[in-house]
């Protein structure tokens, strides 16, 4: 087995992993963490209505406070306040397969484009 197939393989379970965390992350954690922000009167990214977009930037203001400033964009002050222990669970299982689906798609091209 090449090294081009190990990462052909990585990148297809990390494409299945991401699919899965895509669904389960903003349905559980996403909502919750919304619901809360709501009753304290702040409101969610109005750029993100329903397509799940939002989902990197909660798992990162969960787990990084450089991504808890306010922006434009994406306020992330209040979301690890109302962030659960499962909540966290999840945002870091969102951003491994999120990083490990990129990481093997990226090598396995650049690998293919340079090498073979």
């Amino acid at each position: 087995m090449t090294v081009l197939e190990i990462l052909l393989y990585s990148t297809i379970f990390f494409f299945f992993y991401l699919m899965i965390m895509a669904i389960l992350f903003p349905r559980v954690s996403i909502k919750y963490i919304d619901n809360k922000m709501i009753l304290d009167g702040i409101s969610s990214p109005s750029w993100d209505k329903g397509i799940g977009a939002s989902a990197p930037f909660y798992a990162m203001a969960i787990f990084f406070k450089r991504a808890r400033k306010p922006t434009p964009l994406f306020d992330g002050s209040h979301v690890a306040k109302y962030a659960r222990p499962i909540d966290k669970f999840l945002a870091f299982l969102h951003l491994i397969s999120t990083t490990g689906f990129l990481l093997s798609l990226f090598s396995m091209m650049i690998l293919e484009a340079f090498f073979y």
